[in-house]
């Protein structure tokens, strides 16, 4: 017993000694991780909430899809001096934007036999034109974007003609899209109100993943019937 006694000391104090440092590493690790700039190679990279990812929009300027965010820009003032400060992201909601209307779609559902039919309507809501054509926007201008947000949905802005050409060139992957979700699903998974909530949030995340210069806002039933 006393010839064992020593070794066992022995193998605890290794022991101890390994764990302390893997504590160390692992802290090392995470600082590492946390503080390192992101062009460094990691093992993973961190995400945080309110990040959101911006794409090259086909009208020109920068989209943004998500959260409210904001991003740094440099500005010199009357002395010369250079300072960095937040550019102000316009983030619409719901009833906000402008509606495109994808047309009926009818549809055989995914049930056995095929006997089910679903016939529906379907309106994507985008950004208004502001949003594409300029999607930063200073603070003091973001009450008066959303207000002017209607004007530019009328004839008069010369925009809509070059906005309708962008839809029209997307449609087809708009229409593929929808059909290939709506005739993906079965009576039971949409005929209830949850399943129609699911169904509209899965076309919005379709679509934005798809076409993610769209920036597609919400989705909308005008007509849903199921024979």
């Amino acid at each position: 017993m006393k010839k064992i006694m020593p070794i066992l000391k022995t193998v605890g104090m290794v022991l101890q000694n390994v764990m302390l440092v893997t504590v160390f590493a692992m802290n090392g690790l995470m600082g590492y991780i946390m503080f390192a700039p992101d062009d460094m190679p990691k093992p993973f990279y961190l995400s945080y909430a309110g990040q959101i990812p911006t794409v090259a929009s086909d009208l020109g300027g920068e989209l943004t899809v998500g959260e409210t965010d904001s991003t740094h820009t440099t500005t010199t003032d009357s002395h010369g001096t250079t300072s960095e400060g937040p550019t102000i992201i316009k983030i619409y909601e719901p009833g906000q934007g402008q509606m495109v209307d994808t047309g009926t779609k009818v549809v055989n559902l995914a049930d056995p036999g095929g006997r089910r039919f679903l016939k529906a309507t379907i309106t994507i809501e985008v950004p208004p034109l502001d949003f594409f054509f300029e999607a930063h926007v200073t603070e003091g201008e973001d009450a008066a974007a959303a207000s002017h947000s209607t004007e530019t949905t009328t004839t008069e802005d010369p925009r809509i003609a070059e906005f309708n050409t962008l839809i029209e060139n997307k449609m087809p992957i708009i229409n593929d899209i929808l059909n290939t979700l709506l005739t993906s699903k079965t009576f039971d998974q949409i005929y209830t109100v949850e399943g129609k909530e699911a169904l509209r949030e899965e076309i919005k995340k379709e679509i934005n993943a798809r076409l993610p210069e769209l920036g597609v806002i919400a989705v909308y039933f005008t007509e849903f019937v199921v024979q």
